[in-house]
């Protein structure tokens, strides 16, 4: 019953997101290009375990050039996200929001329901973000950032992008202070494996390098 349930919401979905211009990616991903190398993006969380079929839809922003600058100083896969927020956060409810499939009937009215949630809510939220003035303010002051260890790689790296070489370097000082030089601690060896990376970065951009 509970795959029927899935397999009834993925497919409306799929018609309905993508009718509106959003990309299918891998899982239950849905990204739509906004220009200059911003993406919003949906993600659609689902609880499993007991009936009915319960989904909360996640939206947000994601950078394409700065989660691959990270990706690559880290030697990782780029994430999917550089902003989210859960989408009944967005609404003027402002609370925690799941979509109930409890038939394969509901699954379109569910689909019908959660494109108009993108559209009201969803993409207002990844536009207002969608360029790098907007989003290093995002990043500094608001809670948009899934893993709050997360900030300490963006920040740094969105400065270098910017070309903002001093404060690239001062905020990367910030974060290791925070992390402290203790390799058996593996946030702290990761952040410092970015650390030198992202040092190697700034040195070749600077002027007298």
């Amino acid at each position: 019953m509970m795959r029927d349930l899935i397999s009834a919401f993925r497919a409306a979905a799929k018609d309905r997101m993508t009718a509106a211009g959003w990309r299918k990616r891998s899982g239950d991903i849905y990204t739509l290009d906004l220009g200059d190398g911003f993406h919003a993006w949906l993600g659609l969380n689902k609880a499993t375990r007991a009936l009915p079929l319960q989904v909360n839809p996640v939206v947000g922003l994601h950078y394409e050039p700065l989660e691959q600058l990270v990706a690559e100083l880290l030697g990782t896969p780029p994430t999917t996200g550089t902003l989210s927020r859960p989408v009944g956060y967005l609404t003027p409810e402002n609370r925690f929001l799941q979509l109930e499939i409890a038939t394969s009937e509901q699954a379109e009215p569910a689909a019908g329901r959660l494109r108009d949630l993108v559209d009201a809510y969803g993409l207002p939220f990844a536009r207002r973000y969608a360029d790098s003035d907007a989003l290093l303010a995002a990043l500094r002051t608001t809670h948009f950032v899934a893993n709050p260890d997360r900030k300490n790689l963006l920040i740094p790296a969105l400065h270098l992008l910017r070309g903002e070489l001093q404060e690239a370097r001062d905020r990367l000082a910030d974060g290791l202070a925070a992390y402290g030089n203790d390799a058996t601690i593996p946030i702290a060896a990761e952040y410092q494996l970015f650390a030198n990376h992202l040092t190697e970065r700034l040195t070749a951009a600077s002027p007298q390098a």
